[in-house]
């Protein structure tokens, strides 16, 4: 069977005033149906330029200049623009780190999910807006409906990023990339965060791509590793053979740094 996501020989470059950053150099990468993969690395290893790439909303200085990007066979870098309104979002959903920096502070959660489910599942008004209750009890918001009637800055972190995580699951993506979502959390709430991505991905039947520097994460969510550093992949495989006997460098410093903190 074909991955759901085939990415080959992806290279982005940063076309800065005076000179050109080659940000991502070379990225092979696949994830398959139903499968948690991780893309780990130090910050600056291209690990978020590389997710951005694939739907091409790269900030201005980026440029993808060689590659493929394979959805479902698709090739994402030939797309014409308007095709890529309904990948994104759709089919490809994000999660990020600090949610409440990606939710609008002058709209409510509610508010913010029905938009998303209108423009992806063209649904009336009301039905969108018990689809997104539903949605926010999927995440397990006790208080569904306090929260959905709630403006972002009424929330916790833990629960701005469920109501995120709700947000992304609307439209019924195949693939959810996670980006570092749980790094400004405490280790509790990350612990329900991570446990809650797992059961969703089982129980929705997404592809979950999640982004790390955290390799005592990628252990316990992961079947494979990818790990960057300097904008290349240097390493991959499946999780455990990456953890029993890696071949990088700085595979084994990311291994070690936590063994040292004692999160191995």
């Amino acid at each position: 069977m074909s991955p759901l996501l085939e990415v080959k020989g992806l290279k982005v470059d940063f076309h800065l005033e005076n000179r050109i950053v080659h940000a991502v150099e070379g990225v092979d990468l696949q994830v398959r149906r139903n499968e948690t993969v991780v893309l780990a690395g130090e910050s600056g290893s291209g690990k978020t330029i590389t997710t951005l790439a694939l739907t091409r909303i790269l900030p201005a200085p980026a440029r993808i200049v060689a590659g493929q990007v394979l959805l479902e066979g698709r090739d994402m870098l030939a797309l014409e623009e308007k095709k890529l309104y309904s990948i994104r979002g759709g089919v490809i959903a994000y999660i990020f780190q600090e949610p409440a920096s990606f939710l609008n502070p002058v709209l409510t959660i509610g508010e913010q999910i029905v938009e998303a489910v209108i423009w992806h599942q063209r649904l009336g008004r009301q039905e969108a807006q018990d689809q997104g209750r539903e949605l926010l009890r999927q995440v397990r918001i006790a208080e569904a409906d306090r929260v959905f009637n709630s403006f972002p800055h009424q929330l916790s972190g833990g629960m701005n990023q469920r109501a995120f995580i709700a947000m992304a699951l609307a439209c019924k993506p195949s693939l959810l990339i996670a980006d570092e979502p749980t790094t400004s959390l405490d280790v509790t709430i990350e612990a329900e965060i991570l446990k809650l991505l797992t059961e969703l991905k089982e129980k929705v039947g997404f592809s979950l791509l999640f982004i790390t520097h955290n390799l005592a994460i990628a252990r316990k969510i992961s079947q494979r590793i990818y790990v960057m550093y300097r904008g290349r992949v240097v390493e991959n495989g499946l999780t455990e053979d990456i953890f029993k006997d890696p071949k990088h460098f700085h595979t084994r410093e990311l291994i070690a740094a936590y063994h040292k903190i004692g999160k191995l």
